[in-house]
């Protein structure tokens, strides 16, 4: 059994060598993922395969703070020579690899959950699709760098809300993901989720006082306000869907542009996967 972890904090849990691995804090501040993870490894879990807990940057954790030296969700696959979350990211992604994984994060940007993948690993579309989430992502060609790229992994977005119903939120997601590997038995709760293609940046212009007027996953027609910044209206010059938009979340921009891609596994493997597709905007 594995037993050099490098920075990351990992506890084992279940028969033999961990098959199955749960990530949190790759985001020091995001702490309904971190709190379900020190739970789920503490409590008696009928787990039917290894599975191992990891909280990925326990620094920044113990700092509450995103990150310490640069953002570890933008630095995959890694760098064993580089800063801190350089690091980290080489030895997350190198722990990760052969495995099935689950990234747990938090986002100021309603609604949540939901799910982001990368569609170069076709499974992850699959095994996103039988987790209980309303809405799948795929950020091919946005963010390259984020710990979907490594390995077999979803990553799931709940909300940054710092409560008991958030942490047991990321608990339900977690325990549905093992139940959906075999590492927990039981079924996990039916899904039907729709998916999106997360498209270029929006900007945030400087200001002082942010609006949001558009929901994220709802379609947005061409000629839009879609925001107000200092008393001055920001309107839609093409329509589009809105993922992962804040007024608040980033300093320089609000979140994405994004297009509908289908309404099911199937017709996103017939008019997405399997098509010469190409990203609107690639990082």
């Amino acid at each position: 059994m594995e037993t050099n972890f490098g920075p990351l904090d990992v506890t084992l849990r279940g028969p033999g060598e961990p098959e199955v691995v749960v990530v949190a804090g790759v985001h020091g501040d995001e702490l309904s993922g971190i709190r379900a993870v020190r739970r789920l490894r503490e409590i008696d879990l009928d787990l039917q395969r290894g599975v191992a807990f990891v909280l990925a940057n326990p620094a920044a954790i113990e700092a509450g703070e995103r990150y310490l030296d640069s953002d570890l969700n933008r630095v995959f696959p890694g760098d064993p020579d580089g800063d801190r979350e350089e690091r980290i990211a080489a030895r997350l992604c190198e722990f990760v690899e052969g495995r099935t994984s689950l990234s747990l994060h938090g986002t100021e940007a309603d609604p949540t959950p939901f799910a982001l993948i990368h569609s170069a690993q076709e499974r992850e579309f699959e095994l996103a699709s039988e987790l209980p989430v309303p809405h799948i992502v795929d950020h091919w060609g946005v963010n390259e760098r984020t710990i979907t790229t490594c390995g077999f992994t979803v990553e799931i977005e709940l909300t940054s809300t710092d409560s008991e119903e958030a942490t047991e939120a990321a608990q339900h997601q977690t325990r549905a993901f093992l139940q959906r590997v075999d590492a927990l038995p039981g079924e996990p709760p039916d899904a039907d989720p729709d998916y999106f293609h997360m498209d270029k940046p929006i900007p945030k212009p400087d200001g002082d006082s942010y609006e949001l007027h558009v929901e994220n996953f709802e379609h947005v027609p061409e000629g839009t306000v879609y925001a107000t910044v200092d008393g001055d209206d920001l309107t839609a010059d093409e329509s589009f869907w809105p993922i992962i938009m804040s007024a608040e979340g980033s300093e320089d921009i609000f979140g994405y542009q994004g297009r509908k891609i289908g309404e099911s596994i199937e017709e996103v493997k017939e008019t997405w996967i399997n098509s010469d597709r190409e990203p609107r905007n690639a990082e």
